[in-house]
């Protein structure tokens, strides 16, 4: 459910503002008793407090407009905050089958386009609804004091247009929501392209991707104009209902008037009234349209935050000496039941062919990709009876899919730190190699561009597992890199092993790391045969079971 509107004391400026239009009433309706005195009397008979009062109620109806808009826009901005941050903390709490959900471009329109539509309703809709329709009720009783049959031909004409605003709205609705939905396919594109701008053009696509995006464009620009049309038929039926129920109230008020009814100095007043009426009663004809806006918003933001979301238990604390063990976990047909354990202080290379599930099998233990059979046990108790904080903090992987953020490096190894003192910081840097002022000229204040892309892979690496080191997990995992190659990464993966205190798994097979990681688990998959061997630091994961 969407945040009630009125809540967290935000019923006090809508309260103001039925304040202000309740203000705004009287001030018209002494307005409207001073001008009859002015034709009944002459303004020679009025006194000088009069005309202050006169001038004074004038003022407080352009003071109102003010009170008005800012109030509105005050309630409006803190709806959307607070809805703003309901959407952006469900994004982190999506489970790990939704995590693509939240990068594809939509939550970039719902904290946009979605709340830019709602704080339009609040602001050009609820509002002007508020104060208009408290002055206008007061109104209605004020004519009804001259005669009924003003009355009726001011709400007949009304009554018109909320019946044609109701059967276009219906119209208008369906448009925008498919120039809602094509609006968001081109964010998505443009969003995934500009983020493959080096792959585009090192295969010279370039005029491909932009006779796409034009095709987008146009089939967007297609949505707004049809939408426009309705829009603007909209605005034209109300625009001629307006000028009709004045029609209708001028001609009432001759009728009237001839029928001897009314003066001619009450028709005078009538006719500068109703003036006055048309242009405001003229700032709701878009009332229907913004609140069909906000509701397809609405919708929308109702379906994102009805989404489930990550289930956690309520366990803070490990009891026990850590202990990670798997049982018969699978995932689709990317991995295959795999069961081990591993201790407080292992040190396990993990290795198998290409597409065995090795990269699967790290972030399924790392809580990011979701299995589908099997359990994993954290010091005998399952992942879903510990809190996700417990969870990152106790494992933690080092992949290219956790890239680097852009901003200093200092900003990157603090990322999830936690105790961290000074000597912590510089421990880590000296065994990750990060000291030297030629890779960093300026040291932890060195900018980083997103994903680490102005730097090389070992040194991207390095900064990866530094970051890792200073949240001070008790189960590293290392997946397959390309920086393993790199003479220095293998000597600072030694130097870790000696040095860090948690267990370590390792995907990675350059020569060497077998010394790194004395024990080995082997992946198969299903199109290679198991290889049974006697190194009994050597075991075939798919034949691994708890005490053999």
């Amino acid at each position: 459910m969407l945040p009630r509107i009125l809540a967290n004391k935000r019923w006090q400026p809508l309260l103001l503002l039925a304040a202000t239009g309740a203000f705004q009433s009287i001030c018209l309706i002494w307005l409207i008793g001073w001008a009859r005195e002015v034709v009944e009397g002459g303004s020679d008979q009025l006194q000088s407090g009069d005309w202050v009062i006169g001038i004074a109620a004038i003022l407080f109806l352009a003071a109102g407009r003010y009170v008005e808009r800012f109030y509105a826009e005050l309630l409006a901005q803190r709806y959307i905050f607070e809805l703003r941050g309901a959407v952006f903390e469900k994004s982190q709490r999506l489970p790990t089958k939704d995590f693509r959900v939240a990068d594809k471009g939509g939550t970039l329109l719902r904290l946009t386009g979605d709340m830019t539509a709602i704080r339009n309703w609040i602001v050009q809709g609820l509002a002007p609804l508020i104060v208009i329709g408290l002055w206008f009720s007061v109104s209605l009783v004020a004519l009804a004091q001259l005669h009924y049959l003003l009355v009726v031909a001011l709400i007949l004409p009304i009554f018109i247009a909320v019946g044609g605003n109701y059967l276009l709205g219906r119209y208008l609705f369906t448009q925008s929501e498919q120039l809602r939905r094509r609006r968001g396919e081109m964010i998505r594109n443009v969003t995934e392209k500009l983020r493959q701008l080096p792959l585009i053009r090192a295969y010279n696509q370039p005029a491909k991707e932009s006779r796409r995006f034009a095709r987008q464009s146009e089939r967007l620009m297609d949505s707004q104009v049809r939408r426009a049309r309705t829009s603007a038929l909209m605005r034209g039926m109300n625009e001629a209902v307006l000028l009709f129920a004045m029609l209708a109230l001028i001609s009432t008020g001759l009728y009237l008037q001839r029928s001897e009814v009314l003066s001619g100095q009450y028709m005078a007043v009538l006719m500068t009234a109703a003036l006055y009426l048309l242009g405001q009663l003229r700032r709701l004809t878009r009332l229907y349209e913004f609140w069909t806006l906000k509701k397809v918003a609405e919708k929308k933001l109702m379906q994102f935050l009805s989404r489930d979301s990550l289930t956690e238990g309520r366990r803070r604390r490990l009891k026990g000496e850590f202990k990670l063990e798997l049982q018969q976990v699978s995932c689709n047909d990317r991995l295959l039941p795999q069961s081990f354990l591993i201790g407080s202080d292992s040190r396990i290379q993990l290795t198998g062919i290409s597409g065995s599930g090795k990269s699967t099998l790290l972030s399924v233990i790392a809580g990011l990709t979701q299995m589908t059979a099997g359990k994993i046990l954290l010091c005998d108790k399952r992942y879903k009876n510990y809190q996700a904080r417990l969870i990152s903090q106790q494992i933690c992987l080092v992949s290219s899919d956790l890239p680097l953020l852009r901003g200093s490096l200092k900003k990157n190894l603090l990322y999830g730190a936690r105790s961290l003192a000074e000597e912590d910081l510089a421990s880590v840097q000296n065994i990750c190699r990060l000291n030297s002022s030629q890779e960093l000229p300026e040291g932890l204040q060195t900018e980083l561009e997103e994903g680490g892309a102005n730097l090389s892979a070992c040194l991207n690496y390095r900064i990866m597992l530094a970051r890792a080191l200073l949240r001070k997990p008790g189960l590293l995992l290392l997946d397959e890199d390309v920086a393993h190659q790199s003479s220095v990464v293998q000597e600072v993966l030694r130097e870790v092993a000696q040095a860090f205190q948690g267990a370590m798994l390792l995907c990675a097979d350059f020569q060497g790391a077998e010394r790194i990681c004395p024990q080995r688990w082997m992946l198969n998959s299903r199109s290679e045969p198991v290889d049974l061997v006697d190194n009994p630091n050597v075991i075939p994961m798919e034949h691994y079971a708890k005490g053999k």
